[in-house]
């Protein structure tokens, strides 16, 4: 670059010079004189112009004495340009600064609950696991993490699911839909009640929070942990017909593996032995033995605390159960029959309040693969067998009337 012939001296030049010349000579290619900018000094100011000759860039000084001067560089000024963008520059604070007030005022003054994230994610997309964590973050005035009042203790595959998002629709109901998995995993265990609470979502005072994990029926240690943790906490158990929980069951580890490319034995071949008497050695089937499982929490809480929900009437007739559940837990009586619909797409229940409805994922209520009659006739026989043999478990849990009948193996309320 060579700059000739020009009236600004050399303390002016390296005054301007490095902002205004560069910039002009990137973008002035003709011949052409083009004024590059106004420059302001508490002892001096004016205007500089460049213009392209024969010998080169060349840049010119003219005084401006019409204007008052102001602070230069070398005083803590600086070269004035009356463009937008330094307009927008000088406006930048002002505008972050007022926006961060509104979106104080708004926060405290109409603070965004579970309907609002929840409403986001029908409208967003965002795949619940996205959306749990997001709510989990939010704190508004007032709220606190609880450990929680209230357990899903099982089973799998008899709507643990389903019943958790329903009683979500009451305002007094936080959940925490993530399977935490505390009480039967030794090394969750070991980080604490408190690891265990930051966990939790935030609530207020008169909210009841709830956490789910359906493999907490089953284990040997859970029942003792949950008790150390909270004598008096109100434990959820949902079951349904024994013999087709191990098919919903068999149905959701078959699609698992078939999404991964590996082969999935047969149902007969799962549930029967080689010469054909129950396969009580598969998980699925060990699940169902409700009466076995329940003896063990009935050692640790007294029946008034376990509240039993019928995963077969919660798919027909949902309103009735939650609000069975909503007395159980001395909630006012907010859920009502409006807050279900029929999908008949889905072919199962949805579920809407005042700001936001949703249905289970497509996951739920999957189809069952074709099962020979015989090997579900075998089935139910096994499990009126293994309620004849846990009379003392079934009995002492149906206070309310929760009976097996003895041809079909069905459990009814």
């Amino acid at each position: 670059m060579c700059l000739r012939g020009s009236p600004v001296s050399v303390q002016r030049r390296h005054l301007l010079l490095p902002q205004l010349v560069i910039i002009s000579i990137c973008s002035s290619k003709k011949h052409q004189t083009r004024q590059v900018g106004q420059f302001y000094h508490s002892r001096w100011h004016g205007e500089i112009t460049m213009s392209y000759g024969i010998e080169g860039y060349q840049v010119t000084w003219s005084d401006n004495p019409g204007r008052k001067p102001s602070r230069g560089p070398l005083m803590g000024g600086r070269c004035e340009s009356f463009s937008p963008l330094n307009s927008l520059r000088r406006m930048a604070p002002v505008v972050i600064l007022s926006s961060l007030l509104v979106c104080l005022v708004l926060y405290y003054t109409f603070p965004m609950g579970d309907a609002a994230v929840y409403a986001a994610s029908e409208t967003t997309g965002l795949d619940s696991v996205t959306t749990e964590a997001y709510r989990k973050r939010l704190r508004i005035r007032g709220t606190q993490r609880r450990l929680p009042q209230a357990l899903i203790i099982g089973v799998r595959k008899c709507g643990t699911r389903a019943l958790i998002e329903m009683l979500n629709l009451h305002p007094h109901v936080q959940k925490n839909g993530i399977e935490m998995h505390f009480f039967d995993d030794d090394e969750r265990y070991a980080n604490g009640l408190e690891w265990y609470r930051k966990r939790m979502p935030y609530s207020f005072d008169n909210q009841v929070t709830i956490e789910k994990t359906p493999s907490y029926f089953i284990s040997r240690e859970a029942p003792a942990r949950i008790r150390a943790m909270n004598e008096t906490i109100k434990l959820l158990l949902i079951v349904r017909e024994p013999a087709m929980r191990v098919l919903s069951d068999y149905a959701q580890i078959m699609e698992a593996k078939m999404r991964k490319g590996k082969q999935v034995a047969p149902f007969h071949k799962k549930v029967l032995t080689p010469d054909g008497e129950i396969n009580d050695g598969f998980k699925a089937i060990q699940i169902s033995q409700y009466a076995v499982h329940v003896l063990r929490w009935l050692r640790e809480f007294p029946r008034e605390q376990i509240h039993i929900i019928d995963g077969d009437n919660l798919v027909s007739d949902p309103f009735t159960e939650i609000d069975k559940v909503q007395q159980f837990l001395r909630l006012p009586l907010h859920i009502k029959p409006d807050n279900f619909y029929f999908n008949e797409t889905k072919g199962f229940y949805c579920m809407r309040n005042e700001t936001f409805q949703k249905c289970l994922t497509d996951a739920k209520g999957r189809p069952h693969p074709y099962v020979d009659p015989a090997v579900m006739s075998r089935l139910l026989d096994y499990h009126a067998l293994n309620y004849q043999l846990n009379k003392r478990g079934i009995k002492r849990l149906a206070i309310r009337g929760l009976w097996v009948n003895n041809s079909v193996g069905t459990i009814h309320k």
